[in-house]
């Protein structure tokens, strides 16, 4: 299973549950400008380009919540109709603040608008909510997981957060896994303003997540 790591803060730089993931990639991205929270034309093309080498299947950490964004990158990549499960606190659907620019509170909608293979968004954490037991079953799906809907017991991120806990997140995942194929998982709201403080609480949150998913993804 590919596992690849994009540091855009110092979040990761306080963990260490990547160091023990065989051929786990890093992606030092942190000197990249124009990144933060939006991403311009230029920063765009740089990641889309050290992305290439790498497909849509897999776990994909993707640092704080302030580069869900990249969860865009990573759906460009699937070439079959799929349905993106989305646990987060925000809706992330909100119309870019000016131009077209792709951002971490907009992705959601930009993907909606512009990937012809996305059938279906189910967001868990915000809004109203489809039992996860009744997802149609006919195509596959890739899930992307913002740490920002859980409990400040279990996750330390740059956003104000929810109150979901680890259990509960590990059982809609199982259902997910038990019942759907996945196409990839990423994995944002670590902590690059709080990252020497988050970082034992996202660590041990980030190795149980990884423990879980690269058992049961099929």
């Amino acid at each position: 299973m590919n596992t690849v790591l994009m540091k855009m803060t110092e979040a990761y730089d306080y963990q260490s549950f990547y160091e023990k993931i065989e051929d786990c990639c890093i992606l030092d991205c942190k000197s990249i400008e124009g990144t933060r929270c939006y991403l311009d034309d230029l920063a765009k093309e740089v990641l889309i380009d050290r992305l290439v080498p790498f497909g849509a299947d897999g776990i994909h950490f993707i640092d704080s919540g302030n580069y869900h964004y990249l969860s865009l990158l990573w759906l460009t990549k699937v070439q079959e109709d799929f349905n993106l499960v989305l646990f987060d606190h925000h809706p992330d659907n909100q119309p870019p603040s000016f131009g077209m620019i792709t951002s971490c509170g907009g992705w959601v909608l930009e993907a909606q608008e512009t990937l012809p293979h996305l059938k279906g968004i189910y967001t868990y954490g915000v809004g109203e909510e489809v039992p996860i037991d009744t997802l149609p079953r006919d195509l596959p799906i890739y899930i992307s997981i913002d740490k920002d809907v859980m409990r400040t017991d279990d996750s330390i991120t740059d956003w104000d957060q929810g109150d979901m806990t680890l259990s509960t997140m590990l059982e809609m995942l199982s259902e997910l896994c038990m019942n759907h194929k996945i196409i990839g998982v990423d994995i944002c709201g670590d902590s690059g303003e709080n990252a020497a403080a988050g970082g034992k609480i996202n660590n041990l949150t980030n190795t149980t997540l990884f423990d879980f998913l690269s058992e049961n993804i099929i």
